[in-house]
């Protein structure tokens, strides 16, 4: 989970234990993680009736389709500064192409 902040952060934050652990507990005494079989933790219900989980992805939605009108923008002005990130945008593409595809015929994820 650290390594994974970390990567999110592209290398700015990297959490200690002791920052982790304590929240980890008191969310999943607030009911809001559980951990599974495997040992990882995982959103439960009561996470996505407490946080609203629709409005959530609506609002992420917006947000990406901002960023994407933006790199569309940088292409046009600045196309050898995005082509640096090429790479990038078409690991995210091919997630995002991953998650769609998981709704194809009606099945889920």
């Amino acid at each position: 989970m650290m390594n994974q902040l970390q990567e999110m952060s592209h290398g700015w934050y990297r959490p200690s234990p002791g920052a982790i652990y304590p929240l980890l507990d008191e969310l999943q005494k607030e009911g809001l993680i559980s951990k599974n079989q495997e040992g990882k933790f995982e959103l439960t219900s009561a996470y996505a009736e407490r946080l609203g989980t629709g409005d959530n992805i609506a609002t992420a939605l917006s947000g990406m389709e901002s960023y994407v009108s933006y790199l569309e923008d940088l292409r046009r002005t600045d196309t050898p500064g995005l082509l640096k990130s090429r790479q990038r945008i078409q690991k995210l593409a091919e997630r995002m192409d991953s998650l769609s595809r998981g709704f194809e015929g009606g099945t889920s994820p």
